[in-house]
């Protein structure tokens, strides 16, 4: 399994000091990457590429405007927008893109939840699956706990709407954090075996960097995730230097 780890594009440095620790790749934010300024995006390409720092995944899929659930969907804005990111995508050499896009998916008050589960598997069936098969990549639906997404909170329910679209770029997703706080039990991933296609970690109490000395014990979550197949797990946290706490990050989780 590779590791990884969360980047801004426009921190040049903080990219480059990711590749030096031994991270073996980066997670960008894929709405920014669609919605940056040429000068931004060029110019982070052009880094990932001098250094050989690969750009495997990137996550916030779909920005909070564009709405996937209710009476009111603009699909032909959501067609251009994924027209224009997948573009962007495939030329920084992505693979993966994390569908968690709690604004975009989340279900208005009143709203039937089955139905928007519907919509939610419209969309990837029809317009995201196939987008991110033309340009190469593959999709993660990632669950969230309920105090940010009141839809696909477990991994089990990332998992059953990838298979309700029925999509093969579209796959599960598995994030510490969100495991933690919905006591979503780690020994179940084993029943998910080739249904995960991402994964994310943190220490999950505040959602911060690990680090070897936090008192958690990393190795259930990376062991399960290695065992059933999953190819790759970046760091998606908050910190407070990264280049300190970067590297501690990895000597945390990588064994």
């Amino acid at each position: 399994m590779k590791y990884g780890i969360c980047v801004d594009i426009e921190e040049l440095k903080r990219v480059e000091a990711a590749k030096n620790c031994g991270f073996d790749y980066m997670e960008a934010n894929f709405t920014y990457l669609t919605r940056c300024e040429d000068e931004v995006y060029n110019a982070f390409t052009a880094c990932i590429r001098e250094i050989g720092f690969p750009c495997d995944a990137a996550n916030c899929f779909v920005p909070g405007d564009l709405k996937l659930t209710g009476g009111e969907i603009d699909y032909p804005a959501i067609a251009d927008y994924l027209a224009k990111g997948m573009e962007r995508a495939k030329n920084a050499g992505l693979a993966t893109v994390v569908f968690g896009s709690a604004g975009a998916r989340n279900v208005p008050e009143g709203f039937p939840k089955d139905k928007a589960f519907d919509q939610l598997a419209y969309f990837l069936a029809n317009y995201a699956g196939p987008a991110a098969e033309k340009a190469g990549l593959q999709i993660a639906i990632e669950p969230l706990q309920k105090g940010e997404s009141n839809i696909i909170n477990f991994v089990a329910d990332g998992v059953e709407l990838a298979e309700k679209c029925g999509h093969r770029a579209v796959f599960g997703l598995g994030d510490l954090y969100h495991m933690f706080l919905l006591e979503d039990k780690i020994e179940d991933l084993y029943d998910l075996k080739g249904k995960i296609l991402h994964s994310h970690i943190a220490f999950p109490i505040g959602r911060r960097y690990p680090r070897p000395d936090d008192g958690f014990d990393y190795r259930p979550f990376v062991k399960a995730m290695s065992d059933i197949g999953c190819p790759r797990c970046s760091v998606e946290a908050g910190f407070n230097d990264f280049f300190e706490d970067a590297p501690l990050a990895l000597k945390a989780i990588k064994f």
